[in-house]
């Protein structure tokens, strides 16, 4: 039942989706290259399919056994809409796969501007480094995306200003660290 699932998510028959939701298909079982049914339904760009799936508790996160969750798909793909369903269904924007690429250095690279500000916007970091070291800023300079090189410094001035600042705090003892999560939830840094 759950290979049924999976080409149904694949090829977009919402029906048969449905009929396999409500006949208990396990919605995490992996099949093809350890895809579950949202990997399948999100890399294709099946909007309705993932929403029904993530109403059905689908978990945004599982990985496949490359280490790719569903929103590195979305966000390579240019799925825009469907990387914003996962992000508020929970999806980590700084999940990353085997070799270290969270989704924002393969977007970076890519070229894709309005998925690059989705993801930081929702707490991806930009100075995270892949297992070759290499930025999202970097990936975005080696591609001649300008304008996402702007934004991403931009980012990485805002986050290096905002620890210095809670650095120099710490250090006069002027703020007790106990509450520093929640200080800086009150910021609302990135809305």
């Amino acid at each position: 039942m759950s290979l049924d699932i999976i080409k149904a998510c694949k090829k977009d028959i919402i029906k048969q989706v449905n009929d396999l939701l409500k006949a208990g298909a396990d919605l995490n079982r992996a099949g093809e290259w350890r895809g579950t049914p949202l990997h399948w339904a999100t890399y294709n760009g099946r909007l309705e399919i993932v929403e029904l799936l993530l109403k059905a508790g689908v978990d945004p996160n599982k990985a496949n056994n490359y280490g790719v969750a569903p929103l590195f798909w979305a966000s390579v793909e240019g799925h825009s809409k469907i990387a914003k369903l996962l992000l508020k269904a929970g999806a980590d924007p700084n999940q990353a796969n085997n070799d270290g690429k969270a989704p924002l250095h393969l977007v970076a690279y890519n070229g894709n501007l309005e998925i690059v500000e989705l993801l930081l916007k929702a707490g991806a970091d930009p100075e995270r480094t892949d297992n070759r070291g290499r930025t999202s800023l970097y990936r975005a300079e080696d591609n001649g995306h300008l304008e996402i090189v702007k934004l991403l410094k931009l980012y990485e001035n805002k986050i290096s200003s905002l620890s210095l600042l809670c650095l120099r705090a710490i250090y006069r003892n002027q703020i007790n660290t106990d509450n520093i999560p929640s200080m800086i939830l009150e910021l609302d840094f990135y809305q």
